[in-house]
């Protein structure tokens, strides 16, 4: 009943009670929002100073934040504890600056998107660097408490590849499994069917590259190798005052030649006399009699060594690896040891080359900041897996005269074998190489084939590198060499170099010997064979050449001109 105000009394538990209860619960509300409100514009006016433009649309604003969150989570690594002694953190700093800083002498390609970085992974808690690894840093910062630091190098974007690094006791190489099938070496193909197995890092997806020498090549060149050690010391006896007279600068130039290969040899030197490029410190190891009096009659300096050299092919070899080439190989190999046990700096070099510039000035100039490396290899431009990852030319490299360098020549010696088996000497070279780079420090350097100064044939075949071959017949950039590589055989290369307009010799000379070419000529052999001036013919449309050859055939089927 009413009161006698005419109020409606309050009861705990009637309606009034719970309508009363929710206007106390919205008026708290209510509080609540208006002090967050005023909170929120206090920090607003507090931060102001840097907060971005007020004319900065929220939407604009809000997708920035979303960026800047994106790039700095990529980031960071989660490191689980159990691998922590493994990896302490994971940084990145960019890869060309990373080549420049820690250049280890490989050819390196080219940066793209998604290989632009090195990752670089810190052992231990004392080698990260100050500014953490939340984001990308300089070499210098990135490296600043690596007390030692090893580099891996492994092909990017490879399907199917993985890569796992185990906290052991050290290891300085890498060790290679694959899903091939057991017991099986030869046709065969990687499939996922198989369990993955231990095997050579020459093994690719179609297996073993390259064989283990056979114990007939290895008899072989043990007889070969004892023959060549036993007569070592008389050798060396002969050789000295020759290689004493060649010498400047404790350097000499060494090439090899039979007298299959002889018109590439004069070549060489009627070239540089008549582009007015001394001479005097090349040194000719001949292997036969006929090619030692063709060199001396160009007024170079020739060796022939009657005991190891008396068996070696006289032919020209007729495509790679074949006997001749083969043969040819030990004696590039023996030739090169010698002027290197007498303690000189040796330039050696096949007889497909001609020069533009004398090369021992990139490499006895100690102003070159590439002079402290011990050797430096043309890059064979042929980036495979059994030349890796140097892709030495063996055709084309300087040795500097040093403990290390004696040491590498004595082991390529002993692995002559390899040669033996697989015809090449770039084989036994690549695989050598590696083992002392790592082994005993030898500092390697392949002059690699992005460079200017030294093309050869892979420049001359790709479609690729055509623009360069265009500037280099133009004069527009001036090589210190060009050579003839990658090319069958020697009649090719002659051609080649004549539409290159690096042709010198006449043909009354090619493949001729000495005594027949002065028997027909009052002259000297210099004058009878090396002309003034390039001797420049069109042979195919679809090779480089000096001048336009549209009127050629390809050689090869289909091809279009070159011009």
């Amino acid at each position: 009943a009413p009161t006698r105000n005419g109020r409606v009394p309050h009861h705990r538990n009637g309606k009034s009670a719970t309508s009363l209860l929710s206007i106390r619960i919205a008026l708290f509300c209510f509080g609540l929002s208006l002090v967050s409100f005023y909170m929120g514009l206090l920090l607003g006016i507090h931060s102001g100073s840097s907060c971005p433009p007020c004319n900065d649309s929220s939407a604009s604003q809000t997708a920035k934040n979303k960026e800047e969150e994106a790039a700095t989570s990529e980031h960071f690594f989660s490191i689980p504890p159990t691998v922590q002694k493994l990896v302490a953190g994971v940084g990145r700093v960019n890869r060309d600056a990373f080549f420049a800083k820690f250049d280890v002498g490989v050819p390196k390609d080219k940066s793209e998107k998604g290989n632009e970085q090195v990752l670089i992974m810190y052992n231990h808690e004392k080698s990260l660097p100050t500014k953490g690894v939340d984001r990308t840093l300089s070499v210098e910062d990135a490296t600043e408490h690596c007390h030692s630091m090893k580099l891996v190098f492994t092909e990017p974007n490879q399907k199917h590849q993985c890569l796992a690094i185990a906290g052991q006791w050290e290891s300085y190489h890498v060790y290679k499994y694959m899903r091939l099938p057991p017991g099986k070496d030869k046709k065969v193909e990687v499939n996922g069917k198989y369990d993955l197995r231990y095997v050579s890092r020459l093994h690719g997806d179609k297996g073993l590259q390259q064989q283990i020498p056979f114990p007939t090549n290895v008899k072989t060149y043990d007889e070969t190798l004892v023959t060549y050690l036993s007569s070592l010391d008389k050798v060396l006896e002969e050789l000295k005052p020759i290689a004493a007279k060649a010498a400047k600068d404790n350097t000499i130039i060494v090439m090899v030649c039979n007298h299959g290969q002889s018109e590439l040899l004069m070549n060489f030197a009627c070239s540089c006399k008549a582009r007015g490029l001394d001479l005097s410190q090349v040194l000719v190891f001949a292997t036969d009699v006929e090619t030692k009096e063709l060199a001396e009659g160009l007024g170079l300096a020739a060796f022939y060594d009657s005991t190891n050299f008396a068996k070696m092919p006289e032919k020209a070899a007729r495509f790679y690896a074949d006997a001749a080439f083969s043969g040819m190989m030990m004696a590039k190999l023996y030739c090169v040891h010698m002027i290197n046990l007498l303690g000189y700096n040796v330039l050696f070099q096949d007889v497909d080359i001609v020069w533009y510039r004398n090369p021992l000035e990139f490499f006895t100039n100690s102003s070159n900041p590439l002079y402290h490396f011990d050797m430096y290899f043309q890059d064979d431009g042929a980036h495979t897996r059994r030349y890796a990852p140097y892709s030495p030319n063996s055709g084309f490299y300087f040795v500097r005269h040093n403990e290390r360098t004696e040491y590498f020549m004595h082991s390529l010696l002993m692995a002559g074998n390899i040669i033996a088996q697989s015809g090449s000497h770039q084989n036994a070279m690549a695989s050598t190489l590696n083992e002392h780079a790592s082994w005993r420090g030898l500092h390697v350097k392949t002059l690699d084939r992005d460079m200017d100064e030294f093309p050869g044939g892979f420049h001359f075949h790709q479609p690729g590198r055509k623009q360069y071959m265009k500037d280099l017949l133009a004069g527009k950039i001036k090589p210190y060499i060009f050579h003839m590589s990658w090319t069958a055989n020697k009649d090719n290369k002659k051609l080649y170099f004549e539409q290159m307009g690096d042709w010198y010799v006449h043909d009354v000379c090619v493949g001729s010997t000495a005594s027949k070419i002065l028997a027909s000529h009052e002259t000297n052999l210099a004058k009878a064979c090396c002309s003034a001036e390039p001797l420049i013919k069109c042979h195919y449309r679809d090779k480089p050449s000096k001048i336009p050859c549209k009127d050629s055939p390809p050689i090869d089927k289909g091809h279009v001109s070159w011009w």
